[in-house]
């Protein structure tokens, strides 16, 4: 296997070496800058409430590979995953093909062998070139855009949204989350040049009626087929949820799935994600929320206002280097009691972000502290903030290496 390199070649290579497993089910694909995980655990949720059997490929994992690769809500098992792979590294076809596309062939392959019937399918980076791209899905998502991984995807939004606008296909459903008129513009003009049929947030169906606590979410799914709209609820926090939920109905609705309100109702309550304002009860509490941009600090902070969990809040932080991290800190710092900087162990050292740097910018500050064992950071974090509330943020590396020193939520 290869670094990343853009480019499908490789991926139809293994695919077509492995009898085209993507082929042997129905699919949706969601992409976007930030809520493209969570719209794809929705998705997977509410077909499953529906007495579908379903695969779900979503990246990165946070502690165990398996996590990227589910069969009705299942993590893939081991045994199958690792028979299939040593199946695919011994291709002439894998020689060339990147972690990212081995990965995907693998979870295509897994997926025609447990006969799932759906497959929700989350592309990794932009969505042009991404391995996923070679699926051809009922329907495609964009969820929202914002700047991220700019020396891949362009310094612009614009630029930006024709990249993620890459995954819409002739005559497949294109359904655009995207807030900002200009850029939504973009995707819709994408979706019109390849001839994709469009459904847009906002027009096509909306979400009102958001309340958000720490037991989860609720509101309301205005669409066509629902102009009066349906109440739900899900366990996952945050007004930004609400609608990712409502992305992953339009997204089901648009691929042809008869969805039925009883069967939403409870899918979208049972559904989850790790590390998106996931809380673990205790004395401190502990929050911990990927926000590995500035739109997900944002989402994160309007939750974080929105619960207002004990205090003192005091958040602990690794951001990759190649991440805006200074305008991401300056926002923490507005609401947070305290911050520990810190290194997350499993960031690949290019990655890391530079700690004297950060003992520069903020020297003399005493509601800022700069630690680098991510051990120490977490220790000093539950001194500081006694009964209050622990914020472990700002990567998954960050998030999946504070996930991995505590006990795991038992999988549903």
């Amino acid at each position: 296997m290869t670094a990343a390199r853009w480019g499908l070649e490789r991926i139809r290579a293994l695919l077509e070496a492995l009898g085209h497993p993507e082929r042997a089910f129905a699919s949706v694909h969601i992409a976007g800058t930030n809520g493209k995980g969570s719209t794809a655990a929705f998705a997977d949720a509410a077909l499953r409430a529906h007495g579908v059997s379903t695969g779900l490929y979503t990246s990165p994992h946070l502690v165990d590979v398996r996590e990227r690769i589910r069969i009705d809500g299942r993590l893939a098992d081991e045994g199958a995953l690792q028979m299939l792979a040593a199946r695919i590294e011994g291709l002439d076809a894998a020689r060339e093909a990147t972690y990212f596309e081995v990965t995907t062939a693998l979870a295509f392959a897994v997926f025609a062998d447990a006969g799932v019937e759906w497959a929700v399918v989350e592309a990794g980076l932009g969505g042009r070139l991404d391995a996923t791209n070679a699926l051809r899905p009922r329907a495609a998502c964009v969820t929202t855009i914002g700047r991220d991984h700019a020396d891949l995807l362009g310094d612009t939004l614009e630029r930006i949204a024709w990249e993620k606008a890459g995954i819409f296909k002739p005559g497949i459903p294109a359904v655009i989350g995207e807030p900002n008129p200009a850029v939504a513009a973009v995707l819709v003009a994408r979706a019109v040049e390849v001839g994709a049929p469009v459904r847009r947030r906002g027009e096509d169906a909306e979400v009102t009626d958001i309340t958000v606590s720490s037991a989860g979410t609720g509101f309301r799914y205005r669409s066509r087929r629902w102009p009066e709209g349906l109440v739900l609820r899900t366990r996952m926090i945050g007004a930004h949820q609400a609608t990712n939920a409502g992305l992953a109905l339009m997204t089901l609705d648009a691929a042809g799935v008869p969805l039925e309100p009883a069967a939403l109702a409870g899918g979208l309550q049972r559904a989850r994600i790790a590390g998106r304002f996931e809380i673990r009860p205790g004395a401190p509490v502990r929050v911990l929320d990927i926000a590995h941009n500035r739109e997900a600090v944002a989402a994160f902070l309007a939750t974080v206002r929105a619960v207002r969990p004990p205090r003192p809040w005091v958040a602990v932080v690794a951001i990759l280097r190649d991440k805006p991290w200074g305008d991401m800190l300056d926002m923490l710092r507005v609401e947070m009691d305290d911050m520990i900087l810190t290194l997350a162990p499993s960031a690949p050292a290019s990655r890391r972000w530079d700690l004297v740097a950060l003992r520069e910018r903020f020297a003399g500050a005493t509601d800022v502290r700069v630690e680098p064992d991510f051990d120490a950071a977490l220790a000093r974090a539950d001194e500081l903030s006694g009964a209050g509330t622990v914020f472990i943020t700002g990567s998954a590396h960050t998030v999946g290496d504070a996930r991995g020193r505590m006990e795991e939520y038992e999988e549903e």
